[in-house]
C-alpha cells in the first residue's frame, strides 16, 4: 500500500516531489528500524521533537527531527550586521522548508531566503545569526534533522552582552 501511494505521488507530482520523498523515506525508514526514545516536553523556545533515535553507527550520537514554525514577521529584515541574538547547535543540522520562506544567515555567509522545497545545512558549531520568516503576512514551517551528541541541548542561545 505504501509503495503504491509513493508511486502514485511520484507520477502525479513529477521531479519536484523527489527531494521531499527522499527526506520522508529516510526518516520513515529510521522510524521503522530504530528504537524510539521518549522525549520530555521541550523547554520554552525549543521546537517540539517529532522523532529521536540513537545512531547505532555513530555511538554517542542521536538523530533528532524537530518541526520549526515561523509566525509572519512584520519587523524589518535582519541582516548579518543587524540581527537579534543568534544560536549554535552541538551537531550538524539539515533543514528542509515545507511552507513559506525563511530568511537564514550563518556568520561569515550572506543572508539568504530559502523557500518551500529548498533546504540548507548548518555545520557543527556554526553561528546561526538570522533565523526568521521572510514574509510579513504568511507563516513558514520547516523540518530540521539534527545529529546531536548524547546529553547535549538541541540549541545553545547567545547570551546578551
Amino acid at each position: 500500500m505504501a509503495n503504491y501511494a509513493v508511486a502514485t505521488f511520484l507520477r502525479s507530482n513529477g521531479r519536484a516531489a523527489r527531494p521531499v520523498l527522499a527526506v520522508c523515506a529516510a526518516v520513515l525508514s529510521l522510524v521503522a528500524t530504530a528504537t524510539v526514545v521518549a522525549q520530555p516536553p521541550a523547554p520554552a523556545g525549543v521546537p517540539p521533537t517529532l522523532f529521536t533515535a540513537p545512531l547505532a553507527d555513530a555511538p554517542g550520537k542521536n538523530l533528532v527531527v524537530v518541526e520549526l514554525k515561523f509566525a509572519p514577521n512584520a519587523k524589518p529584515a535582519s541582516t548579518a550586521e543587524q540581527h537579534p541574538l543568534g544560536h549554535r547547535h552541538p551537531g550538524s543540522v539539515y533543514v528542509y522548508v515545507t511552507e513559506g520562506a525563511i530568511r537564514i544567515g550563518v556568520e561569515g555567509q550572506p543572508v539568504q531566503v530559502v523557500k518551500a522545497g529548498g533546504s540548507f545545512f548548518e555545520a557543527v558549531g556554526a553561528h546561526h545569526i538570522v533565523n526568521e520568516n521572510a514574509s510579513a503576512t504568511e507563516p513558514a514551517r520547516a523540518i530540521a534533522v539534527m545529529i546531536v551528541p548524547d546529553g547535549a541541548p538541541l540549541v545553545v542561545r547567545d547570551e546578551a552582552k
